[in-house]
Protein backbone atom coordinates (compact mmCIF):
# COMPACT_ATOMS: atom_id res chain seq x y z
CA UNK A 1 0.00 0.00 0.00
CA UNK A 2 1.10 3.25 -0.67
CA UNK A 3 1.74 6.43 1.55
CA UNK A 4 -0.40 9.63 1.02
CA UNK A 5 2.89 11.21 -1.41
CA UNK A 6 4.15 7.75 -3.01
CA UNK A 7 3.47 6.64 -6.15
CA UNK A 8 3.19 2.45 -6.25
CA UNK A 9 5.66 0.36 -6.99
CA UNK A 10 5.69 0.19 -11.14
CA UNK A 11 2.96 2.50 -11.61
CA UNK A 12 3.31 5.56 -13.93
CA UNK A 13 5.69 8.13 -12.29
CA UNK A 14 6.96 5.26 -9.48
CA UNK A 15 9.18 7.18 -7.30
CA UNK A 16 7.79 10.68 -7.88
CA UNK A 17 6.09 12.45 -5.40
CA UNK A 18 1.91 12.32 -5.62
CA UNK A 19 0.35 15.44 -6.61
CA UNK A 20 -1.58 17.14 -3.73
CA UNK A 21 -5.45 18.17 -4.55
CA UNK A 22 -6.15 22.01 -3.43
CA UNK A 23 -8.61 22.66 -1.40
CA UNK A 24 -10.49 23.80 -5.14
CA UNK A 25 -9.73 20.02 -6.57
CA UNK A 26 -11.53 18.79 -3.62
CA UNK A 27 -14.94 20.75 -3.97
CA UNK A 28 -15.49 20.51 -7.44
CA UNK A 29 -14.53 16.54 -7.50
CA UNK A 30 -17.24 16.18 -4.98
CA UNK A 31 -19.68 18.58 -6.47
CA UNK A 32 -19.00 16.48 -9.37
CA UNK A 33 -19.50 13.74 -7.51
CA UNK A 34 -22.59 14.81 -5.67
CA UNK A 35 -24.54 15.83 -9.07
CA UNK A 36 -24.11 12.53 -10.25
CA UNK A 37 -25.58 9.96 -7.97
CA UNK A 38 -28.28 12.31 -7.09
CA UNK A 39 -28.93 12.12 -10.93
CA UNK A 40 -28.92 8.45 -11.03
CA UNK A 41 -30.96 7.87 -7.94
CA UNK A 42 -33.36 10.27 -9.73
CA UNK A 43 -33.72 8.22 -12.52
CA UNK A 44 -33.41 5.56 -11.18
CA UNK A 45 -36.55 6.26 -8.72
CA UNK A 46 -38.74 7.34 -11.90
CA UNK A 47 -38.42 3.98 -13.09
CA UNK A 48 -39.49 2.61 -10.08
CA UNK A 49 -35.93 0.60 -9.19
CA UNK A 50 -33.43 0.09 -6.97
CA UNK A 51 -30.16 0.46 -6.47
CA UNK A 52 -27.76 -1.39 -3.82
CA UNK A 53 -25.89 -0.30 -0.28
CA UNK A 54 -27.60 2.29 1.79
CA UNK A 55 -29.44 4.11 -0.92
CA UNK A 56 -31.08 0.34 -1.95
CA UNK A 57 -32.28 0.22 1.81
CA UNK A 58 -33.59 3.41 1.96
CA UNK A 59 -35.50 2.79 -1.84
CA UNK A 60 -37.11 -0.37 -0.51
CA UNK A 61 -38.24 1.09 2.94
CA UNK A 62 -39.53 4.14 1.13
CA UNK A 63 -41.41 1.97 -1.42
CA UNK A 64 -42.57 -0.48 1.12
CA UNK A 65 -43.85 2.41 3.48
CA UNK A 66 -44.03 5.31 0.80
CA UNK A 67 -42.06 6.89 2.86
CA UNK A 68 -40.14 10.47 2.32
CA UNK A 69 -36.83 8.57 0.25
CA UNK A 70 -34.44 11.76 1.52
CA UNK A 71 -35.43 11.01 4.82
CA UNK A 72 -35.10 7.67 4.97
CA UNK A 73 -31.54 8.08 3.34
CA UNK A 74 -30.21 10.27 6.04
CA UNK A 75 -31.57 8.11 8.61
CA UNK A 76 -29.77 4.73 7.07
CA UNK A 77 -26.63 6.38 7.32
CA UNK A 78 -26.63 6.88 10.86
CA UNK A 79 -24.75 4.28 11.84
CA UNK A 80 -22.06 4.08 8.97
CA UNK A 81 -21.40 7.67 9.96
CA UNK A 82 -20.77 6.40 13.81
CA UNK A 83 -18.04 3.89 12.05
CA UNK A 84 -16.48 6.52 10.17
CA UNK A 85 -16.29 8.71 13.27
CA UNK A 86 -14.97 5.72 15.23
CA UNK A 87 -12.47 4.05 12.48
CA UNK A 88 -11.84 6.81 10.30
CA UNK A 89 -10.89 10.70 10.37
CA UNK A 90 -13.36 13.62 11.18
CA UNK A 91 -12.36 15.55 7.88
CA UNK A 92 -13.14 12.03 5.92
CA UNK A 93 -16.72 11.76 8.46
CA UNK A 94 -18.02 15.17 7.92
CA UNK A 95 -17.24 15.16 3.95
CA UNK A 96 -19.18 12.17 3.53
CA UNK A 97 -22.24 13.64 5.88
CA UNK A 98 -22.17 16.42 3.61
CA UNK A 99 -21.97 14.75 0.50
CA UNK A 100 -25.36 12.97 1.61
CA UNK A 101 -27.18 15.34 2.82
CA UNK A 102 -26.13 17.04 -0.62
CA UNK A 103 -27.26 13.93 -2.45
CA UNK A 104 -30.99 13.50 -0.58
CA UNK A 105 -31.74 16.94 -1.48
CA UNK A 106 -30.73 17.39 -5.10
CA UNK A 107 -32.30 13.81 -5.92
CA UNK A 108 -35.57 15.52 -4.07
CA UNK A 109 -35.08 18.11 -6.22
CA UNK A 110 -34.59 16.42 -9.96
CA UNK A 111 -37.95 15.67 -10.94
CA UNK A 112 -38.74 19.38 -10.03
CA UNK A 113 -35.73 19.74 -13.31
CA UNK A 114 -36.49 16.55 -15.06
CA UNK A 115 -38.94 15.19 -16.72
CA UNK A 116 -38.69 11.56 -17.48
CA UNK A 117 -41.52 10.51 -19.58
CA UNK A 118 -39.86 7.60 -21.22
CA UNK A 119 -37.28 5.33 -20.36
CA UNK A 120 -36.15 1.91 -21.72
CA UNK A 121 -35.81 0.04 -17.98
CA UNK A 122 -32.48 -1.69 -19.26
CA UNK A 123 -30.88 1.07 -20.62
CA UNK A 124 -31.99 3.73 -17.67
CA UNK A 125 -30.87 0.94 -15.26
CA UNK A 126 -26.93 0.75 -16.82
CA UNK A 127 -26.99 4.92 -17.39
CA UNK A 128 -28.07 5.60 -13.64
CA UNK A 129 -25.62 2.51 -13.15
CA UNK A 130 -22.85 4.58 -14.44
CA UNK A 131 -23.64 7.91 -13.37
CA UNK A 132 -24.04 6.50 -9.43
CA UNK A 133 -20.41 4.19 -10.12
CA UNK A 134 -18.38 7.51 -11.45
CA UNK A 135 -19.91 9.96 -8.50
CA UNK A 136 -18.95 7.91 -6.19
CA UNK A 137 -15.61 7.64 -7.41
CA UNK A 138 -15.41 11.51 -7.41
CA UNK A 139 -16.35 11.04 -3.79
CA UNK A 140 -13.71 8.28 -2.77
CA UNK A 141 -10.85 10.43 -4.75
CA UNK A 142 -11.60 13.59 -2.28
CA UNK A 143 -12.00 12.20 1.03
CA UNK A 144 -15.47 11.19 1.01
CA UNK A 145 -18.34 8.75 0.23
CA UNK A 146 -22.02 8.78 -0.58
CA UNK A 147 -22.88 7.47 2.84
CA UNK A 148 -23.55 3.67 4.15
CA UNK A 149 -21.93 1.15 2.36
CA UNK A 150 -19.77 3.70 0.91
CA UNK A 151 -17.96 4.29 3.96
CA UNK A 152 -17.49 0.52 5.07
CA UNK A 153 -16.25 -0.08 1.22
CA UNK A 154 -13.78 2.71 2.07
CA UNK A 155 -12.47 1.74 5.21
CA UNK A 156 -12.11 -1.45 4.35
CA UNK A 157 -10.17 -0.54 0.78
CA UNK A 158 -8.16 1.56 2.81
CA UNK A 159 -6.98 -0.87 5.49
CA UNK A 160 -7.02 -4.27 3.54
CA UNK A 161 -6.38 -3.31 -0.17
CA UNK A 162 -9.71 -5.02 -0.74
CA UNK A 163 -11.54 -3.76 -3.96
CA UNK A 164 -14.47 -1.32 -2.55
CA UNK A 165 -16.48 -2.38 -5.48
CA UNK A 166 -16.51 -6.40 -5.16
CA UNK A 167 -17.01 -5.32 -1.13
CA UNK A 168 -20.50 -3.28 -2.41
CA UNK A 169 -21.21 -5.78 -4.57
CA UNK A 170 -21.17 -8.44 -2.36
CA UNK A 171 -23.54 -6.65 -0.30
CA UNK A 172 -25.67 -5.98 -2.80
CA UNK A 173 -27.06 -9.85 -2.86
CA UNK A 174 -28.45 -9.85 0.30
CA UNK A 175 -29.97 -6.37 -0.84
CA UNK A 176 -31.89 -7.35 -3.80
CA UNK A 177 -32.63 -10.73 -2.15
CA UNK A 178 -35.23 -8.58 -0.28
CA UNK A 179 -36.39 -6.70 -3.16
CA UNK A 180 -38.35 -9.81 -4.34
CA UNK A 181 -40.72 -9.20 -1.23
CA UNK A 182 -41.20 -5.47 -2.41
CA UNK A 183 -40.77 -5.19 -6.49
CA UNK A 184 -42.14 -6.97 -9.49
CA UNK A 185 -39.61 -9.79 -10.79
CA UNK A 186 -38.56 -7.50 -14.29
CA UNK A 187 -37.98 -4.46 -11.76
CA UNK A 188 -35.27 -6.57 -9.50
CA UNK A 189 -33.37 -7.51 -12.94
CA UNK A 190 -33.77 -3.86 -14.72
CA UNK A 191 -31.70 -3.08 -10.96
CA UNK A 192 -29.71 -5.67 -10.79
CA UNK A 193 -28.10 -4.48 -14.13
CA UNK A 194 -27.81 -1.42 -12.80
CA UNK A 195 -25.98 -2.45 -9.70
CA UNK A 196 -23.61 -4.74 -12.04
CA UNK A 197 -22.77 -1.73 -13.99
CA UNK A 198 -22.06 0.93 -11.09
CA UNK A 199 -20.21 -1.84 -9.03
CA UNK A 200 -18.35 -2.95 -12.01
CA UNK A 201 -17.60 0.26 -12.75
CA UNK A 202 -16.03 1.38 -9.30
CA UNK A 203 -13.98 -2.18 -9.29
CA UNK A 204 -12.02 -1.66 -12.30
CA UNK A 205 -10.81 2.14 -12.32
CA UNK A 206 -11.00 3.22 -8.17
CA UNK A 207 -7.32 1.66 -7.66
CA UNK A 208 -4.67 3.30 -5.17
CA UNK A 209 -1.98 2.01 -7.45
CA UNK A 210 -3.93 4.25 -10.58
CA UNK A 211 -4.43 7.24 -8.64
CA UNK A 212 -1.76 8.44 -5.77
CA UNK A 213 -3.34 12.48 -5.55
CA UNK A 214 -3.97 13.38 -2.17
Amino acid sequence: MTTDRETAPGAPGAGAMAAAHSRFDNIQGLAFGVVMISFGISLLHAMGLITGQAAGVAFLISYATGADFALIFLLVNVPFYVLAVMRLDRGFTLRSIVCVTAISALAGLAPRLFEYSHVEPFSGAVVAGFCIGIGLIGLFRHGASGGGVGILAYYVQEKTGFRAGWLQLSLDVVIFGGAFLVLDGWAVVHSLVGALALNLLVAFNHRRDWYVAR
